[in-house]
């Protein structure tokens, strides 16, 4: 019984001191990949039809900061990823093209809960976010049907999501933490709209804007309205976190 007793105290008092290194403020850079998913992937030709973004992976960067206190743990972030995408928007046009960007500004703040796991500086973690997205881009249609041939810049649009995360931190010495981290959000979860001019026929509106919600006067034999249905943007984040402990 007693070996028992000790054996725990000691664990207790490994746990401790691993926890005493990741207890308190962390901030640093971030740096990682950003994937869309769902409605915001696809091709150009989605695009153009109206069912998705089309989308493609790139890079996104910014800065983390966290608070632990035990097991539990508190995140702001601001993150930025710049994604595009071209080629042929209307397969009967083969001579047509297009240029596709969209930009996410995404500020979060969040909870975890993770463990430490004796004896070792790695503490694994899961978490749940609350997000803000500013998100803008342009197109540039070439030689498409039904639309203008230049470059037309979008309408900026605010976003409310959530987002989920598992992750490592992995502690070297009292103050240096790598936070590797696998993150789903989305963006578009509490708020959807359309803002294009419904009652026009051009359309260039329905580029113009965000449109993550269905035109209004959407009709399968009316071309100058293509959003039959909302679009989900949501996006999966790889990411790696250079950590300075306070």
């Amino acid at each position: 019984m007693k070996k028992t007793i000790a054996l725990f105290i000691l664990l207790f008092i490994a746990s401790g001191s691993v926890y005493s290194q990741l207890i308190g403020i962390k901030l640093g850079p971030v740096i990682g990949l950003t994937s869309p998913t769902s409605d915001f992937s696809g091709e150009v030709s989605d695009y153009y039809a109206g069912t998705k973004y089309g989308m493609k992976s790139a890079v996104n960067f910014g800065a983390m900061g966290k608070i632990n206190i035990g097991p539990i743990g508190g995140r702001l972030s601001i993150n930025y990823s710049s994604m595009s995408n071209s080629g042929v928007p209307n397969p009967s046009q083969p001579n047509s093209s297009v240029e596709v960007k969209n930009s996410i500004l995404l500020f979060t703040v969040g909870a975890e809960l993770g463990i430490t796991i004796p004896f070792t500086s790695i503490r694994p973690y899961g978490g749940i976010d609350l997000l803000i997205s500013s998100i803008g881009g342009s197109h540039n249609f070439q030689g498409t049907s039904e639309v203008s041939s230049n470059e037309i810049e979008m309408s900026s649009a605010s976003r409310t999501g959530l987002g989920l995360a598992i992750g490592t931190e992995i502690g070297f010495g009292k103050t240096l933490i790598m936070d590797f981290s696998l993150r789903y959000n989305l963006h578009n979860l509490f708020s959807k709209s359309y803002e294009g001019v419904t009652a026009s026929n051009d359309r260039n509106y329905a580029y113009s804007f965000l449109n993550d919600d269905a035109d209004p006067n959407y009709s399968a034999s009316d071309s100058k309205h293509p959003i039959g249905s909302s679009r989900n943007i949501s996006t999966i984040q790889i990411q790696l976190g250079i950590l300075f402990g306070l």
